[in-house]
């Protein structure tokens, strides 16, 4: 099974999610915000994968008869949590604590780090983050550049 996922050749490769699951879908087509599922980005160091009772709250009623919200409403009967993949982090070497929250604050739009999602079918790292790039964005926007405001 494939996780995480920047091919050696840059070109960008999907995770295989035990779901099919269209980002497109729900933004484009639905107007949803990425924070209607993603509540932590707004208020918590980590955005956070959706859960089941989230999707289920709208998903219970519609689009009932698609087969993949049929799969969807498979783990909510057996009381489990779909087991997603995470498309984007740092690796535990990298020591890094990226908060959310701040960067909502400061109106950061999502798509600064995660690429144009509203308008994948399917989500993958379109953004590759370097500590330079980052560095590099919190000087353009006058944050702090200083080492322990990332790494801890």
């Amino acid at each position: 099974m494939l996780l995480l996922l920047l091919a050696a050749a840059g070109a960008l490769m999907a995770a295989d999610q035990p779901l099919s699951f269209s980002h497109a879908a729900h933004i484009e087509k639905a107007r949803m915000q990425c924070t209607d599922c993603h509540s932590g980005a707004k208020t918590r160091d980590n955005a956070g994968i959706p859960s089941i009772r989230r999707c289920m709250a709208c998903h219970q009623f519609i689009a009932t008869d698609r087969p993949e919200i049929g799969r969807l409403a498979a783990y909510w009967e057996k009381q489990r949590e779909v087991p997603w993949l995470r498309v984007y982090g740092f690796s535990k070497d990298a020591a890094v604590q990226f908060r959310h929250a701040p960067h909502a604050r400061a109106e950061i739009e999502c798509a600064r780090c995660h690429g144009d999602v509203a308008s994948m079918t399917v989500a993958v790292p379109a953004v590759v983050h370097t500590m330079g790039t980052c560095v590099q964005c919190h000087r353009d926007n006058s944050a702090s550049d200083d080492c322990v405001a990332c790494h801890f």
